[in-house]
């Protein structure tokens, strides 16, 4: 529940919602033969309407015990959380920061991944390349548009050492939109104002290339934790600002119950010519997010979650933002 009306997070307001985090998610995995196996993932959204989608559905191979291969619907490897965004059970906030844990319309990919994991003295890690596509709608700046990502692909590094872990990941693909310069959403309007100037090519999306970094550091002794992220999304077209961000999160576990806080951060880049400055300066987002928690595990597979978010909009659509409280409870289970 939010404090005021004048922040905009996560699809909250000032009255009690109980459906906007309610996630319900159904895994099922069949072992087929001793080298393949099938896993699909069904998951209802209460911001969608409880409408069932299919997370992951893919068949899996072992060539042998440490390299596999997917084949079907995967998800996305873009963060440090990606495999479990489902599993609320598996991190401590109620949600993933959505400064750092967006692009939620590309979660998934249908193609085809490759996973090898490999030891190197006390050092254990994994090497993970994935290749497919995306196609479907996409909301952005209060318009749903219609997207497709090809040449979707990324390789994906983890190393663990001790308490010490690391990933980092590179992303990259061919993005289509259906922008139309006679159209009315916001994006329309902004191609259009470009070609009016001769520059409509700049901010059209038909085939620039995007990529996407990301790199993730983690410490954890048992009783203590440390989690940093950082992200980079850039996109050959002007239509799109490109941005950095950026989390950190601490907890520190007493038995069953855990306390932790995390400050996150994002901001759109603005560089570019005279033009393009101007026209990007009016779409640019800057916020910074301060979170206190706390999680109970009640039982094995049960958790229960509170916590206070301070959102600090510093810019908003090129103005000054505002800012205020957000208070979340959640509970979690694992069965």
């Amino acid at each position: 529940m939010l404090s005021t009306d004048d922040i905009a997070v996560s699809g909250f307001d000032t009255d009690a919602n109980f459906s906007t985090d309610t996630v319900i998610a159904l895994q099922i995995s069949k072992q087929i033969n001793e080298t393949t196996s099938a896993t699909t993932q069904l998951v209802s959204r209460g911001t969608e309407s409880y409408d069932t989608n299919a997370a992951w559905a893919y068949v899996s191979y072992a060539i042998n015990s440490d390299t596999d291969v997917r084949v079907g619907r995967l998800r996305t490897p873009f963060f440090y959380y990606s495999d479990f965004l489902e599993v609320g059970y598996a991190y401590n906030w109620v949600r993933p920061p959505e400064e750092v844990y967006r692009l939620d319309a590309f979660s998934s990919v249908n193609g085809i991944d490759l996973t090898h994991r490999f030891t190197m003295g006390s050092t254990d890690g994994s090497v993970q390349t994935y290749f497919g596509r995306f196609g479907g709608p996409v909301g952005l700046a209060g318009a749903i548009y219609e997207f497709e990502l090809k040449n979707f692909g990324g390789v994906v590094l983890n190393l663990n050492r001790g308490n010490f872990g690391t990933r980092l990941s590179y992303h990259r693909a061919d993005v289509y939109a259906d922008l139309d310069a006679t159209g009315t959403r916001a994006l329309d309007g902004l191609l259009a104002a470009a070609t009016s100037f001769g520059r409509g090519d700049d901010f059209d999306i038909a085939g620039q290339t995007s990529q996407f970094l990301e790199a993730a550091g983690t410490w954890d002794n048992g009783d203590y934790a440390v989690v940093a992220e950082y992200t980079a999304l850039r996109l050959e077209s002007e239509s799109i600002l490109d941005d950095n961000a950026f989390l950190i999160t601490g907890a520190k576990r007493f038995g069953t119950t855990t306390v932790h806080a995390t400050y996150t951060t994002q901001r759109d880049l603005t560089e570019g010519d005279a033009l393009q400055k101007a026209l990007k300066t009016n779409a640019q987002v800057h916020e910074q997010t301060y979170i206190l928690g706390a999680r109970y595990d009640y039982d094995t597979g049960t958790a229960f979650k509170f916590e206070v978010q301070y959102q600090d909009e510093k810019t908003i659509q090129g103005v000054d933002g505002k800012s205020g409280m957000l208070y979340s409870a959640a509970i979690d289970l694992v069965f």
